[in-house]
């Protein structure tokens, strides 16, 4: 079985494969100062909870966003798995060719959602993941990677609002049965999520309108569930897009990396 590794800013996705099927996945809270010891205890009782054999994990791969968790992390996974680390990095074959000015400067989540995307969905293809923050990506008609917008996520939007206006209350991210809203809690999920989706139909029409072409669009990340609903019903939506992405990239480079 193959475990991928995620770590975003604010949780660590992991997933378990066999070969191409998803069979299980689950998150803790990015946290930077946890121990290796602790990282340790946590993913073998996830394993436990979930039935998992420890022992049926014989490949790992690992990407990361958060620098501050890689030592730590890593050896937790070294000494509970006791396997090899596939670790994404420059030299990775992803089959995926660019027209960006800074190739190297690319997240690894990004190079795993455009992965996916590419294989799984073919192009042009508008990645839309939303997570901390809210990601665009562009494959294009001939399968190139060129361009994307990066923005603020969701919850940064709403935790921004909260802290800068004292009178504020802190919401949930909850869709209201209406688009109308008549009290405060209403008034900002309203905003925020009918704000968040028309910005982002807004943004895909801006992108097609450039290009001179359509594209399909599939939505992901964490916070997508909030606004899947308020979006076009062509849009496609694969919850766990960076991790199908991940095992990918292991299938493609295990056997070099060894």
């Amino acid at each position: 079985m193959n475990l991928c590794v995620d770590v975003g800013n604010t949780t660590i996705g992991f997933g378990v494969f066999e070969e191409n099927k998803l069979l299980i996945k689950f998150n803790i809270q990015t946290n930077r100062f946890k121990t290796e010891t602790e990282f340790s205890i946590g993913i073998a009782e996830l394993f436990k909870q979930n039935h998992l054999p420890i022992g049926n994990i014989d490949k790992i791969i690992y990407s990361s966003v958060v620098p501050q968790v890689n030592h730590e992390l890593k050896q937790a996974l070294t000494s509970v798995f006791n396997c090899h680390i596939l670790t994404i990095g420059s030299g990775m074959k992803t089959g995926i060719m660019m027209k960006i000015d800074n190739p190297n400067e690319l997240g690894n989540d990004l190079v795993a959602d455009l992965v996916a995307g590419k294989t799984l969905y073919s192009y042009p293809l508008l990645i839309v993941d939303l997570g901390t923050a809210s990601k665009i990506l562009l494959i294009d008609k001939d399968g190139y990677f060129s361009s994307a917008l990066i923005m603020p996520g969701l919850s940064v939007c709403a935790k921004a609002l909260t802290d800068s206006a004292v009178l504020l209350p802190s919401v949930g991210l909850d869709q209201t049965p209406k688009f109308l809203a008549k009290n405060t809690v209403e008034a900002m999920n309203n905003g925020l999520l009918y704000g968040h989706a028309e910005m982002i139909n807004g943004l895909v029409k801006r992108f097609e309108k450039e290009l001179g072409y359509e594209c399909k669009v599939v939505l992901s990340g964490g916070n997508a569930k909030y606004v899947k609903n308020l979006l076009p019903a062509e849009y496609l939506y694969d919850e766990h897009l960076v991790l199908k992405g991940l095992n990918i990239l292991l299938e493609k480079n295990w056997s070099i990396s060894l």
